[in-house]
């Protein structure tokens, strides 16, 4: 009977612990709130060592990027002179279902980058390959970086 008991009670816990590990949601899913333009300043300044990035007009974030300017509603960029591949970008998307869709444009983006930088500037490619591309509530961040790892650390404190 004892055993019985002790089996329950260990059933419970773990059943417990599978609901609770259910409801808290991945990141994807968070409500947060980000300052855009903070936090493109931020990865702009941590983790891009071989360029100086000028800062890009907002307007432009999605057209740079093939994404429709009816899922745009505030951004902040910093984009490169060519010479290499580092870029950051912070989206806000209207609806937090279109960041899958500005996702897959970001990927698609520096896909075809890797292509053409493979012809000149072949270096670079690896940084492409390697770009951080991360979403959380209704926010999308590109980071083409020499730090990536400085980029994910970031990114982990802004809640992505």
């Amino acid at each position: 009977m004892r055993n019985k008991s002790k089996l329950a009670a260990l059933l419970l816990v773990v059943l417990t612990a599978l609901m609770l590990t259910a409801c808290g949601g991945g990141s994807k899913s968070k409500d947060i709130s980000v300052d855009v333009q903070k936090l493109a300043d931020e990865l702009n300044q941590g983790t891009i060592t071989s360029d100086t990035l000028t800062a890009g007009p907002k307007e432009m974030i999605a057209k740079n990027h093939n994404i429709p300017d009816d899922q745009f509603a505030n951004g902040a960029a910093y984009v490169n002179a060519a010479a290499t591949a580092c870029e950051v970008v912070v989206f806000e998307c209207k609806e937090a279902s279109q960041t899958k869709d500005v996702e897959k444009a970001f990927k698609d983006y520096t896909d075809h980058q890797a292509e053409l930088y493979a012809s000149y500037n072949a270096g670079e490619v690896d940084k492409l390959k390697a770009a951080v591309i991360k979403t959380a509530g209704k926010y999308v961040v590109l980071c083409v970086c020499d730090d990536t790892k400085k980029a994910e650390e970031i990114l982990k404190g802004y809640g992505f």
